[in-house]
């Protein structure tokens, strides 16, 4: 080997031991040492789900007290209005009691209205349409004339016909000496009003009219165009459940004749 040679030999030997490459520690130590972390992480997901249970007996408990419930309302119902028409009908009774207790203590009597000339049709003829049971006529005159159309005497006879077509109970009794009193009577009876004449014996100068045992009139005015038109007349309208009884129990006495 070349000198040359061993000299570099030498030298390469002399700077691996000095830098420790066969193993010597030399000075200050550094180590590079490499960590690996795992992290865990844990997620909780709360899921909230709602389910219908369906109670069929809970059901029909309750649709069974509804029922039950509505069954007893109306029958409150009705109970409450049967109960209502008893107490209408008890306070009628006890008006109609109250009405019949006044009567038989005090007579029920209004201050006689003063008919003059033409005011006795104008209120009669009222009274008339209004009647509703019943009607007594006594009349020395009583003229229909089925051929004038303008004949205030011919509104109270077809009032009389009308009145009866109603139901209301109609009755008349009519001088027998007077021949104008015949067409009367033909028309009235010839419609279903009970008409007669008076006995032959007497006279009949009666001008009277009881209107539903309650209203009634009398005075000097026959059912007669002049009557009722022309002449000066007088008669007076009073209600009174006394005085209608009383003239209604002589009306019966002239039918009968006495």
């Amino acid at each position: 080997m070349r000198p040359k040679n061993y000299a570099l030999v030498f030298i390469i030997i002399a700077v691996i031991l000095t830098a420790g490459c066969l193993g010597q520690e030399t000075g200050d130590k550094t180590k590079t040492v490499t960590v690996e972390k795992t992290e865990t992480f844990t997620k909780t997901i709360t899921i909230t789900k709602t389910v219908i249970v369906e109670n069929k007996s809970a059901e029909a408990e309750l649709r069974e007290n509804l029922t039950r419930c509505t069954e007893e309302l109306s029958l409150l119902n009705a109970t409450l209005n049967q109960t209502r028409e008893n107490l209408i009908e008890l306070a009628e009774k006890y008006r109609e009691c109250i009405t019949k207790g006044q009567e038989g203590t005090k007579e029920n009597f209004s201050q006689p209205e003063l008919l003059i000339d033409g005011e006795y049709y104008m209120r009669l003829i009222n009274d008339l349409k209004s009647a509703k049971k019943s009607i007594y006529v006594t009349m020395f005159l009583m003229k229909y004339d089925s051929t004038d159309s303008y004949d205030h005497a011919n509104d109270l006879i077809r009032a009389l016909v009308e009145a009866k077509r109603r139901g209301v109970s109609v009755h008349v009794v009519l001088e027998n000496s007077i021949d104008d009193n015949e067409a009367a009577y033909d028309y009235l009876r010839s419609n279903g009003v009970d008409v007669v004449f008076d006995s032959p014996s007497t006279t009949l100068h009666t001008k009277m009219v009881v209107i539903d045992g309650r209203i009634v009139y009398i005075g000097s005015h026959n059912w007669s165009e002049a009557a009722l038109d022309w002449n000066h007349e007088v008669s007076v309208r009073i209600e009174s459940r006394e005085m209608a009884n009383a003239l209604l129990k002589y009306f019966n006495e002239i039918r009968r004749g006495f």
